[in-house]
């Protein structure tokens, strides 16, 4: 294939895995700038290393990697940010609870991650074990962890009430 074919074939997908990546990226995140940071590296690496994949259709999968350790970096090397709720997002994962987003942002990154490529994505676990770089058991296990911590984190919101 031609440059400018592949050019605009990787437009096209990129056009295509936008919303994805942003949701991936805030559920790791959680910070616009550095949700936007982290696209914008994946992007430019997914461009740079377009000759090294060899099957198109796992061009997604691929790309959601790249973004994935470019979100793990942006984290091992931030600082203490402001806290979520202190920030307009823009971002925000079209989840109307509240209480229900303060669970999810009380997860680890990693369950985050996982709950994101499971529930929101459509993954299914062993596409998740790839692109994390786990078992498969080990990624039922951040869902059920996740699943368990939210659980009870909302029973002790509406215990309280």
């Amino acid at each position: 294939m031609n440059k400018s074919r592949t050019d605009a074939w990787f437009a096209g997908e990129i056009e295509k895995a936008q919303p994805s990546m942003f949701r991936v990226a805030f559920a790791i995140l959680r910070n616009r700038t550095d949700v936007e940071d982290a696209t914008q590296s994946a992007i430019l690496k997914a461009y740079s290393r377009l000759y090294t994949i060899s099957d198109r259709k796992a061009f997604h999968s691929w790309l959601i990697r790249i973004l994935k350790n470019e979100c793990f970096d942006i984290l091992r090397s931030r600082r203490p940010i402001a806290r979520i709720e202190d920030c307009d997002t823009g971002y925000e994962m079209q989840v109307p609870d509240p209480d229900l987003n303060r669970a999810f942002d009380a997860l680890s990154p990693e369950e985050r991650l996982t709950v994101t490529l499971f529930y929101f994505e459509g993954y299914k676990t062993a596409e998740i074990a790839k692109l994390t770089d786990v078992s498969e058991g080990a990624v039922r296990s951040r869902l059920s962890r996740a699943r368990a911590s939210m659980k009870k984190q909302l029973s002790e919101k509406e215990q309280k009430q």
